[in-house]
């Protein structure tokens, strides 16, 4: 549900920051990290999970689960169908990110998850051209992930108090495969864990009739090899930043990986990736005020000689962020477009 910045204050923001950096970190544990009483942290936790200003979620690495290739696809709907369109694409299971882009008429960005083998394909030539008020589209094939939302807090907390969160967390292993098959159990245990990410161990053993132990092991497993990746799911705006921007960068294909590591160092950005097309390097950033984006554009892309072009375009709304649609006004889709990962 979306929510308006002010919802929300210093320490409400630290709280959420500190779940960012660590989903399943305790109420106590974070307390004391933060300095605060833990009643303190117990009530303001409450409030923005009963209010659903705060979602814990979780979100599969799609490619290493073996269930597909992250496709973004630019959609221009009909003029006035931006709505209808939207609910059709956030009531897929197989989409993960459907937003608005600021600046230009019942235009919208999303993210799908597509078959290796003949997804693309069809969802060019059978799928979306069936899709009510869809007037033209293009996609582009996610080719190298440089920085996840899952990945990203706000830049809110000191360097000692991310390193004291992080130590808890479960360490993803060094050098993970690049594909795992999901086992049944495991796929149970990563619904759950969507579902809600700070389900205690006792209550996911409980849920799906295993043992503590057993569902510990579960959980640490589908972390350690990064087939699942733990997210605080929070409109930017709750922490402050209420501008998202998108950046499509064209950069020389020597460079890419110089300029996707350094981004991904960047505070401001929360998501980069290489992508197929013209423009080769996507990037999310979220910023405090409209000049941060001026200042992001001379001082940290400025500086970058692989850069050779960059597009800016303003997200204007999110209807759907992984697992969560944000936007309750969304109408009911009529028809079924079909589901998928």
């Amino acid at each position: 549900m979306l929510k308006e910045p002010d919802v929300t204050d210093r320490l409400d923001r630290r709280v959420i920051a500190a779940l960012q950096v660590n989903p399943r970190a305790s109420i106590g544990e974070i307390g004391r990290i933060l300095g605060e009483h833990e009643r303190t942290v117990a009530r303001r936790l409450h409030r923005l999970l009963t209010e659903k200003i705060v979602v814990p979620t979780a979100i599969y690495d799609a490619l290493r689960c073996s269930m597909g290739v992250s496709t973004h696809v630019r959609i221009q709907a009909e003029r006035g169908t931006q709505t209808e369109v939207a609910a059709f694409l956030s009531n897929r299971q197989d989409v993960r990110l459907v937003m608005a882009i600021g600046g230009q008429s019942d235009v919208l960005w999303a993210e799908m998850i597509t078959s290796r083998d003949t997804g693309l394909y069809a969802l060019m030539t059978k799928d979306l051209p069936h899709v009510p008020h869809i007037d033209s589209f293009s996609a582009y094939l996610t080719i190298r992930t440089f920085m996840t939302v899952a990945e990203w807090h706000a830049p809110l907390l000191t360097e000692q108090e991310v390193c004291r969160l992080r130590s808890s967390a479960i360490k993803p292993l060094p050098d993970p495969q690049d594909h795992y098959e999901l086992c049944p159990s495991d796929r149970r245990v990563a619904e759950a864990l969507i579902r809600n990410s700070r389900i205690t161990l006792t209550d996911l053993a409980k849920e799906l009739d295993f043992s503590v132990a057993t569902a510990g092991r579960r959980v640490t497993s589908l972390l350690e090899r990064r087939m699942l990746h733990l997210r605080t799911e929070v409109e930017p705006a709750c922490l402050g930043r209420p501008n998202e921007v998108q950046l499509g960068l064209r950069v020389r294909a020597e460079g890419l990986e110089e300029v996707g590591r350094a981004l991904a160092r960047c505070p401001e950005v929360r998501y980069c990736a290489a992508v197929t097309g013209r423009q080769n390097l996507l990037v999310e950033l979220c910023l405090e005020h409209e000049s941060d984006l001026y200042r992001f554009l001379v001082e940290r892309l400025g500086t970058m000689p692989h850069i050779m072009d960059v597009e800016t375009e303003i997200i204007a709304h999110a209807y759907k962020r992984g697992s969560v649609i944000k936007d309750p006004a969304l109408p009911s889709p009529v028809a079924d477009i079909g589901g998928g990962a």
